[in-house]
Formats: structure tokens, sequence, C-alpha cells
């Protein structure tokens, strides 16, 4: 069971000063093996970020704005990084131990980049001198969307705010399967072929929101952490983390975002969690409700049931194709129209994007029920996972 994991004032990290390092981020268990963590920012966006731990390394999934809604000097708020190094927090059972998730920073850092969108790459700069150094993760589809015109792409220009500016160690391939056999009794890793074939997860291409959108599928925990893909609206506040701004959230996309390959990406990922979901139930074949994949967002959701959820998004952009969906509200922004599309009955989504992208979708119809159709789907099912789907 998840468990709560208050702090305790008294063990805050304090300055040279002597006053108390203040954190803008809040922290829960979701599973065993891994930590949500919310932080509440100066843009807004609350962002998701997700810490999975090893003996030897933490697996961060994107790394969040560093920039705390409640402003404070800097020398009195904490980085990401610091509070993973120094705030004390309640592990879950059966260790239950009381400490931070890396006391010390004597963990290497793996961050895995879902996309490079200023509110989950900002805080990368503070893990650039860690030591051993962090190794970062990004998707293989599009290289050249993090690695040329950075600026624009993370939106950094827009907001007049520096660009981060870091080294992808590994850029992942599509359905990529790196095997666990090892992880827990290696001793630290140190080299680059170390980390990228000791992580045991599954990476998949997910094109559509940015050309350089990334997911893993965590096979241990069964939980699958694909960025701003696609989220609910609203956030089911756990226990303690309140309070926090009102959120109705869009699933937005930016300029560079592509309704056609969207799409595809939605039906590769009901195809892959279908897949899984099949396995599990077949494996406890005797439980009155077997194990589903549960989906880790970069925003709001942080536990939903990855195929329906995908199913559901799937669909609604189905309708909104066919005209049958109402856009409640248009304007421009960055020198583009956008609408924002919502149903008139009680709806879990809404959308929000540059109307480009719709009308494009619209004029490549036939590619997009191609695409729905006509895929090819070779599955081979393994105790370890999915391996081969395409």
């Amino acid at each position: 069971m998840a468990s709560e994991t208050p702090i305790d004032p008294g063990n805050q990290p304090k300055n040279s000063s002597g006053d108390t390092l203040k954190s803008s981020f809040k922290l829960k268990f979701i599973n065993p093996t891994t930590a949500l963590i919310l932080e509440d920012d100066s843009y807004f966006e609350q962002p998701l970020i997700y810490v999975k731990i090893y003996p030897d390394f933490l697996i961060i999934t994107d790394t969040g704005t560093n920039s705390p809604r409640e402003k404070q000097s800097s020398s009195t708020s904490l980085s990401l990084r610091r509070y993973l190094e120094t705030v004390p927090v309640q592990h879950p059972a059966p260790h239950g131990k009381y400490e931070p998730l890396n006391a010390g920073g004597k963990k290497r850092y793996v961050i895995i980049c879902t996309h490079a969108h200023y509110d989950h790459i900002l805080g990368i700069p503070a893990f650039l001198d860690a030591t051993p150094p962090p190794f970062i993760v990004a998707s293989g589809n599009d290289p050249s969307f993090v690695t040329k015109n950075l600026p624009t792409h993370s939106l950094c220009k827009y907001l007049h705010i520096p660009t981060p500016v870091y080294m992808v160690n590994h850029w992942t391939e599509h359905l990529e399967y790196v095997t666990p056999p090892g992880l827990l009794n290696n001793p630290s890793p140190s080299t680059v072929d170390q980390i990228s074939n000791s992580l045991g997860f599954q990476f998949l291409h997910i094109p559509g929101h940015t050309p350089d959108s990334l997911a893993w599928y965590d096979v241990e925990e069964r939980h699958l952490y694909i960025g701003d893909m696609l989220y609910q609206r609203k956030f089911t506040t756990p226990k303690g983390f309140g309070p926090l701004p009102e959120q109705d959230a869009a699933i937005i996309f930016p300029a560079e975002g592509n309704w056609i390959s969207y799409l595809a990406s939605l039906d590769s990922l009901i195809r892959f969690t279908s897949c899984e979901n099949t396995r599990l139930k077949l494996q406890s074949s005797e439980m009155k409700m077997p194990q589903r994949v549960k989906l880790g967002c970069g925003h709001v959701t942080y536990a939903g049931d990855a195929e329906n959820m995908a199913r559901e998004v799937r669909r609604l952009f189905e309708r909104i194709l066919k005209g049958k969906v109402p856009v409640v509200r248009s304007f421009v922004k960055r020198g583009l129209l956008f609408d924002v599309w919502k149903e008139n009955e009680p709806t879990d989504y809404i959308v929000e994007a540059p109307r480009k992208l719709c009308e494009d979708a619209k004029r490549e119809r036939g590619l997009v029920d191609a695409v729905g159709e006509g895929a090819r789907l070779r599955i081979c099912i393994h105790g370890d996972g999915i391996r081969e789907l395409f």
C-alpha cells in the first residue's frame, strides 16, 4: 500500500545562516519502489515528478521547473536535487526507513526526459555537477528537437527564461527493452553501458504532443509513464498535498504537435497496454481483480488505468475530427490560433491545440484511418514483459 510521507519541520535542512530551507515539493509513495513528487511552481504547471529507487541510483522521470510558487530567496528554497538529498521522508514497509531518497547524494541520478518542454527540464541544471554525473535519457525519434533550437522547442524563449544546457547520454529506440538481471546486485554502475543495460524498462516513442515524446514502462511495478501525452482534467489531491491552485487541465499541444502522429501513438499505447493487461490476467487467473497497467502522467494523473484512459482519449479525438465536439473557446497564442474542445456532458478530458493541427488531421483522414485499421501487430509475451510490438 502506498504510504503518506509527512515531513518533520524539525528535520528540515538549514542554510549557513540557520534559516530553514523551504520546499515547493510534496511527496508520497505510489508503489513500494516509486515516489510521486508534486511541484507547486510559479508557472502553475504543477508538474508530477516520479522517482524510482534502486540501491545504487535513482530514476527520475522529468525534473520540474525549479521555480517555487511562493517566491523566496535562492538561499532559502530547495531545488529538486537538494530536496532528494536532504529532506527525510517515510519510506514504505517493510523497511519503513525515515530518510532522504538520496541521502548525501551517494546514489547516481538517471534522468528520463519524457519531452523537452520547460516544465519538465528546468530542474536538470541542478543535477549536472553531481558526482558521478547524471545519466540523461531521451527519445531517439527526433533528437534534433532537443539538439537544435531548444529555446523555441522548450518554450523558454516565450517565457523569457534561460534555456537549460545539458547533454543526452542515451537516445532510446522505440520499444527498446533493457533487462534487469544483476541490477540490484551490481555495485554503483560507473559506465554508460552498465547503466543503459541494467534499467529493466521498456521505452516507447509516443510522438504527437511533441516529436520527442517518450514513455517508459516499469515492468516491476506495472506502471507506465507518458509525460504530457494525456491526462485527466482534475487532480485528486492526495492527503496532505493541499492547498494547491485549482486547475482545469487540458491536454495541450504546442505548434510542433501533430495529430496524425498522436493518433498513431494512441493506437500503439492501446495495443501495448492491452497486451500487457492480458498477460497479467493470465498470470493471475485465480484473482478476482487481476492487476492492470497503471498510468503516470506529467500532470494531474498519477495512477490511472492506462488502457482505459488511452481508449477514452482515442475515442474523444475521433469525435473531435468528426465535428461532434464543440469548440468552447478560441484565442491567439504565440501567433497561432488555438481552439479548446470540450464536450457538453461531464467529461474527464479537455483538448487545447492550434486549429491547424485539427485541420491537418482532417485533410489527412485517409492516413489516420490506415494507421488505425491497417497497422500490423506482432506480440511476443515473455515473463519479463512485451518484447516486440509493431
